[in-house]
């Protein structure tokens, strides 16, 4: 997941890396997508199609977005005419909603990865899933643990605990972003 300026330059390296000869039969890949930009439906559609070209299975982990913040920030200096992000919370739960629909039609390549803290989304995703051996819910170490733990025991779903890990200073940096947004109980990203 990066930055909504990043996004072309993501898929360009994506496509390249997929494209080596020497990952052929390798489906161990895998990329963020971030439902708060309102690109992120064409880059499902674009991932699809490219796993399709490189006969590849991608995992592709559905987030609601990381940098929401520093987003809105940057258009603002920017003087830009819109912002790259929604910017309204409803928006971005319609957005991860219609990509995690789209996620679950392309199991045949993609494998979905919904990483969220939310029970209403958890429900819905379990609400529109066929098969419960074709995608996994993600959490953050320390969050999220009774809601994950009751869908592992009960629906049998796959939960898959996540940790950051890198230098001190990257690390503090991706931890405070996760304290601000899980933090504030009017939270964009919930």
């Amino acid at each position: 997941a990066e930055e909504a300026d990043r996004l072309d330059l993501s898929l360009d390296v994506i496509e390249r890396v997929l494209a080596e000869p020497e990952l052929a039969g390798w489906d161990g890949f895998g990329v963020v997508v971030q439902a708060y930009g309102p690109r992120a439906a064409f880059a499902i559609d674009w991932l699809y199609a490219l796993a399709k070209k490189y006969d590849r299975r991608i995992m592709v982990r559905l987030v609601k977005g990381a940098y929401w913040d520093t987003e809105i920030k940057r258009a603002q200096t920017l003087g830009l005419t819109g912002y790259p992000v929604f910017t309204r919370k409803a928006n971005t739960d319609v957005s991860y909603l219609a990509c995690a629909k789209k996620l679950l039609s392309m199991t045949d390549r993609i494998y979905p990865q919904f990483a969220t803290h939310n029970a209403h989304t958890v429900a819905a995703i379990l609400s529109m899933a066929k098969d419960r051996d074709s995608f996994e819910f993600q959490r953050l170490h320390g969050m999220g643990e009774a809601l994950h733990e009751t869908v592992r025991q009960a629906e049998g779903t796959r939960c898959r605990i996540y940790a950051p890990v890198g230098a001190h200073s990257d690390l503090l940096a991706y931890l405070v972003r996760r304290l601000l947004e899980n933090g504030a109980n009017s939270s964009f990203v919930h």
